[in-house]
């Protein structure tokens, strides 16, 4: 039951965020495999049973892929547990729960990653919490860097020639779209 309450509220929490920082979105000069340009941290405001809650998320802005977050935790730990759309998106934040990500620490997290490929602008980008819903990217975690550095990390490993990651995705999220992508390819 602990954990339904917690997936809920979680659930409620992404779905119903909303920018708090106005940040004029700059277009992108250019964008490298494997890297990005910098990292943005923003912060998030969500309204559950009438209390503010806001969450930090940090954003690898101007990357090749707005998938590389979602990507990398895909290769590294497998299918996500939940996807969550958020209003108005087509594109789901994928979540995983209960994931180690450093060895000789037993902290189990809950990894919400997502991504933006816009005409203003492309990130990917991650949320992440532990088992008490305790947002582990605010100053006082004690993991904020460490997991900035993490992700970073993972961006700048990613193996483009694995790509089981997409198949799944397109499977999931749009069968249709994921048809018409081996067509397109059969058709090179």
């Amino acid at each position: 039951m602990k954990n339904l309450t917690f997936t809920l509220i979680i659930t409620f929490i992404l779905t119903s965020c909303s920018s708090t920082q106005k940040i004029s979105e700059k277009r992108c000069k250019s964008t490298s495999k494997n890297d990005y340009e910098y990292i943005l941290e923003d912060k998030f405001e969500s309204i559950v049973n009438d209390n503010k809650i806001l969450l930090n998320e940090i954003k690898y802005k101007c990357v090749y892929s707005s998938f590389y977050t979602q990507k990398g935790m895909y290769d590294k730990f497998g299918k996500w547990n939940k996807l969550i759309y958020p209003k108005g998106s087509h594109h789901p934040i994928l979540v995983w729960n209960n994931v180690k990500l450093f060895p000789n620490d037993t902290t189990e997290f809950i990894v919400a990653a997502n991504g933006l490929e816009s005409t203003k602008t492309t990130y990917a980008s991650i949320l992440v919490f532990d088992k008490k819903n305790n947002d582990l990217l605010t100053e006082h975690s004690g993991y904020k860097q460490k997991l900035i550095a993490y992700f970073s990390k993972m961006i700048k490993s990613n193996n483009s020639k694995k790509r089981d990651f997409y198949e799944k995705y397109w499977k999931t999220v749009n069968p249709e779209h994921w048809e018409y992508l081996k067509q397109f390819k059969k058709n090179q």
